[in-house]
């Protein structure tokens, strides 16, 4: 039966099978999400209440309260021998639901990701904002985990403060200090965790996610004070990542960001995962934009879609394209020529 269904088990046989995703829907059996495809685990269906039931244990009073009062909840938790998830329960047409993601138990070395060695670069600069984008489970997480620790390991002795929904990765001192807040637990919101750690004495702040204007706002704020900020943001591209910030505020406010993000943008890292010829696993494909001066001014006079073009002339400078990483992927035979086409900008420069 579906209440016989152990979660520990369960998630201990996503992790087995390389899986990066766990969803638990009413009506039918578990399904994981391995090397980037859904499929269904060898259990019983569950329902709405065997769901509620094997979560429970792992639920804190808070997070009933909040579930009962919004119908979604976000939590993090470690489970001995099995390793640490991000959890997110949420009601769908009247029955419980979750999806349930691994968490990497140890952050990884940059050089194992695939990310070329600039981003190192990167996270060891004084002030300024960095975004790392890209769609839902291109591991964007993963990466800025991996710039904190390089820090961590080779950096300064600094303050890292976290905001996160929630809690990811886990920091074991070394050369910095870690202060991990999590929204809703520690922190009402990403802006005011954001404003609170102005007074804390930071020398880079981790913001899991700019949502909205307000976290917008107060990270460029951040940054523009003399702090490192890295964050992630749901966005494909260099050029989407600007647009987006900017259509965050009314049009009245445009002109300023703008002006604000240009003098505070020190790069923009966008990844995603594509699947690896050999059918084991997915590679990291990358787009790197370092904020030139040209890259600057084309943010202040609002000229965002010629960025890609200046991604392309900016080699020199560090900058990595799209296309050009993708190809020397499809080179080093790591993917097929199928995929390689279908993610390229410009797919002709693949026969060049």
């Amino acid at each position: 039966m579906a209440d016989t269904i152990d979660l520990p088990i369960l998630l201990a046989d996503v992790v087995s099978r390389g899986g990066s995703d766990l969803h638990l829907i009413h009506g039918i059996p578990p399904i994981a999400r391995i090397a980037g495809e859904i499929g269904a685990l060898p259990y019983p269906a569950m329902t709405s209440e065997s769901i509620l039931k094997i979560l429970d244990p792992y639920l804190q009073d808070f997070h009933r309260d909040t579930f009962k009062k919004e119908m979604r909840v976000n939590f993090s938790y470690t489970i001995a021998d099995v390793g640490r998830f991000r959890f997110n329960l949420y009601m769908a047409t009247g029955t419980a639901g979750a999806t349930i993601r691994v968490i990497p138990v140890k952050t990884y070395p940059l050089s194992s990701l695939g990310l070329p060695p600039i981003v190192g670069n990167l996270a060891h600069k004084k002030a300024g904002i960095i975004f790392v984008t890209g769609s839902t489970g291109s591991g964007k997480s993963t990466t800025m985990a991996a710039m904190l620790e390089w820090v961590n390991q080779t950096g300064k002795p600094g303050k890292v403060i976290t905001i996160e929904d929630p809690i990811e990765s886990l920091f074991k001192p070394c050369r910095s200090i870690f202060v991990q807040r999590e929204v809703g637990v520690d922190t009402p919101t990403f802006d005011i965790g954001i404003l609170d750690s102005l007074r804390q004495d930071p020398d880079i702040i981790c913001v899991g996610e700019m949502r909205d204007s307000e976290s917008i706002r107060a990270a460029l704020l951040a940054a523009e004070t003399g702090h490192l900020v890295v964050t992630t943001l749901h966005t494909r591209d260099a050029s989407k990542t600007a647009q987006r910030i900017v259509s965050a505020v009314p049009n009245a406010d445009q002109d300023s960001l703008r002006e604000q993000l240009a003098m505070t943008l020190e790069a923009v890292i966008s990844q995603e995962l594509l699947p690896r010829a050999d059918g084991k696993g997915l590679v990291l494909a990358c787009e790197i934009l370092i904020a030139t001066s040209a890259v600057r001014q084309l943010i202040r006079e609002n000229k965002l879609e010629a960025i890609n073009d200046a991604i392309q002339a900016g080699a020199q400078v560090g900058m990595v394209s799209k296309d050009s990483f993708i190809k020397n992927l499809y080179s080093k035979k790591m993917i097929t020529k199928e995929v390689a086409l279908e993610h390229m900008r410009n797919p002709d420069l693949l026969n060049r």
